[in-house]
């Protein structure tokens, strides 16, 4: 089963806190995608007709969402075919399952641990409340997301093309957005309080691309967030088709839900892999200004369903570059709650995606948790 796609959400077990604090949006990001988190101690690890049976007495607090379970990383076990990450099926608070090969029936031996898995990213570059992240996966950009996290209710955000510390770009290569692009914005809103006062977070990815939403101003909006990593690309190789979209101010809200619109969004280059950086927009079904306002009932009255669409990105506002991975437009008006489930679409068979307010309850978006996205 494919485990390169992974959700963390802040109602996890030992999932980090996010609030108005300098360093706390880092905290979060080094769980999900360097180090995992909730970590549990595995009493028995136990393989019977390629099938692996986990007991954690103490309760792992692992759980499905719909038919789809999570990612979980396997460390300390003997034999070492068993250590890894795996897409398991939970079946009860103390027991999970996942299928495996080539590995005689056997109790596995060793201090066993079980975490969620990250999503494959590594710190690069840090210092004091910051840092710049990259994708492990070879083979996709590998371009730079550096953080600055000095602040309370703001982070800035910056992609780079290459770095030689977590203050200094390589000479001659790219940032994205440039300065001029930029105009003194470059934002990721954590929260509208200067203050511990924890909040509200979700986190969606392959590996590749990150999607990093969190309810900033309370009230269940979702307003702050960013989206950093590759696209779909049309063109293969692409070896700059890295996305960032961000709020242009401290308070501001992320983009995401604007259609035909190059608000807080660039590519780090264009498709004809020279240049700067260039603006960059989405589009979905036509009859949507924006994504998850799509103005049909809920559920379709055609046929009692749920109707969602792709997502392509474009370079500018007149050349499509490629398709925004995992992320899918529900064609509705605005009626799917925060985390809503929903499985078995006609055109996703065996796909679970998950509901996500994006811009208040007005505008929302849906995510493929199943996988692979590309």
């Amino acid at each position: 089963m494919n485990t390169e796609v992974k959700y963390f959400d802040s109602t996890m077990s030992g999932a980090p806190s996010l609030s108005g604090t300098a360093g706390a949006l880092i905290g979060v990001l080094d769980a999900c995608l360097v180090d995992g988190f909730g970590s549990v101690t595995v009493d028995s690890l136990v393989v019977a007709s390629n099938v692996v049976t986990a007991t954690v007495s103490a309760g792992h607090q692992f759980a499905m969402v719909g038919n789809t379970g999570p990612v979980i990383r396997i460390a300390g076990a003997s034999p070492s075919g068993l250590n890894g990450d795996w897409r398991v099926t939970v079946t009860s608070s103390t027991v999970f399952t996942f299928a495996t090969s080539g590995i005689g029936d056997q109790t596995a031996t060793g201090t066993i641990s079980a975490k969620r898995a990250p999503a494959g990213f590594s710190k690069a570059f840090s210092g004091t409340n910051k840092a710049a992240y990259r994708a492990d996966d070879v083979t996709g950009t590998r371009l730079y997301c550096r953080i600055d996290d000095s602040t309370t209710t703001y982070a800035r955000i910056r992609g780079y093309e290459a770095m030689d510390n977590v203050d200094t770009v390589t000479s001659g290569y790219g940032v994205f957005p440039t300065d001029a692009q930029i105009s003194g914005g470059g934002y990721v809103y954590k929260s509208s309080a200067a203050s511990a006062a924890t909040r509200a977070w979700t986190l969606f990815s392959d590996g590749r691309i990150i999607y990093f939403f969190c309810d900033a101003a309370t009230g269940a909006q979702y307003v702050g967030g960013f989206l950093f990593g590759d696209i779909d690309s049309y063109q293969s190789p692409d070896a700059y088709n890295s996305l960032l979209l961000y709020s242009t101010t401290a308070s501001g809200w992320s983009g995401l839900y604007a259609f035909n619109s190059t608000f807080g969004c660039v590519l780090a280059r264009s498709y004809t892999q020279l240049g700067g950086s260039i603006l960059s927009s989405r589009y979905s079904h036509g009859k949507a200004a924006q994504l998850g306002s799509g103005y049909q009932a809920y559920p379709a009255p055609v046929d009692n369903s749920v109707h969602v669409w792709p997502v392509e990105c474009w370079e500018s506002t007149t050349l499509a570059r490629g398709m925004m991975p995992g992320l899918w437009n529900p064609l509705h008006n605005a009626s799917l709650s925060q985390g809503q489930v929903v499985e078995d679409f006609p055109q996703l068979p065996g796909r679970t995606l998950v509901a996500q307010i994006i811009y208040n309850s007005g505008q929302q978006a849906m995510f493929d948790l199943t996988g692979p996205w590309r």
